[in-house]
């Protein structure tokens, strides 16, 4: 098993078709700031994050995931990952390197198996950052990324191989969580679905309050709630789920469990029941059709940019 180095997910970039509408909806419904932008690019911040950007949408021709991008702390953590890849057999798509997008940065693109483009990426510049206040519903951290698999301990493993990040939980047989070099219960989870694709995103609010208000001023504006408001069993962390003008899923949550000595930690299989997915017995009916989606177009095609 690696050794992790990886202390978050630091941007999730989609692909999408019509990208006037994914910005109004992320600017103006969702909360992010606007951070950049030109034709065929918009980058977004959060409010507490230092990171330049946590979600990159780019004008595509099909609704997909672009990448994920993975942060480590130094340079010599993104060349010793990508000497560790390119020995294991891992297919880069570019050797590290300064990047071009905003806050700069240095690191490099690769496939996962199942053909996603996930990056490393070290030594960014800093983006402007403050403290939310009580009762801002904003988003204030990209909190983590759940993907959809084939199989799930295959790509478990895989992630635990090359990337080093290890299962903190399980849910039954179908979902593994995935963490980092940090105390948060999952920086990433993987689900099993009948697709490679993503499952969803989600978004950090201040606390409780905060994550209420972000989610009822949607849910007011009319805007259905996919599943939620709740609070999950594996991570104790509060759930709304929601669709993006392209489908894909987001969702506000925080109090996401924190595990500040992972060597007294055990590994636990939790069950499928309502009382554990839905602790406060508050949600809506699942409808897990949000959740798998449809197939990935970009799966073994890395985006141009």
């Amino acid at each position: 098993m690696t050794e992790c180095a990886i202390t978050h997910v630091r941007y999730v970039a989609l692909g999408v078709r019509d990208l006037s509408a994914q910005r109004e909806f992320y600017r103006d419904e969702w909360g992010l700031q606007d951070r950049a932008s030109d034709s065929d690019l918009q980058y977004f911040g959060a409010v507490e994050s230092t990171d330049p950007f946590i979600l990159r949408l780019r004008q595509a021709d099909s609704d997909r995931l672009d990448l994920v991008s993975f942060a480590v702390p130094s340079a010599s953590d993104v060349d010793a990952a990508a000497a560790r890849m390119r020995s294991q057999g891992v297919r880069l798509l570019s050797e590290p390197h300064e990047s071009s997008g905003p806050g700069g940065g240095y690191g490099f693109r690769f496939f996962d198996h199942e053909g996603r483009t996930l990056e490393v990426l070290a030594e960014v510049q800093a983006g402007p950052a403050r403290t939310l206040e009580e009762r801002d519903w904003h988003p204030g951290h990209l909190s983590h990324v759940v993907i959809n698999s084939l199989d799930i301990e295959k790509a478990a493993a895989w992630y635990g191989t090359h990337l080093g990040l290890l299962p903190s939980d399980r849910l039954s047989d179908v979902m593994v969580f995935m963490r980092g070099n940090s105390s948060s219960h999952h920086m990433m989870a993987i689900a099993h679905g009948p697709y490679v694709n993503v499952n969803h995103v989600a978004y950090e609010t201040r606390g409780i309050d905060e994550y209420l208000r972000a989610s009822g001023r949607l849910m007011r504006s009319g805007l259905p709630c996919v599943w939620g408001p709740g609070r999950h069993g594996p991570g104790d962390n509060t759930f709304a789920y929601f669709n993006d003008r392209a489908g894909f899923v987001a969702e506000y949550t925080t109090a996401l469990q924190s595990v500040d000595d992972w060597s007294a930690w055990t590994p636990r299989v939790h069950p499928i029941t309502p009382e554990w997915s839905d602790q406060w017995g508050t949600a809506c009916a699942r409808n897990p059709e949000p959740f798998l989606g449809k197939p990935d177009l970009g799966v073994f095609e890395a985006p141009p940019v």
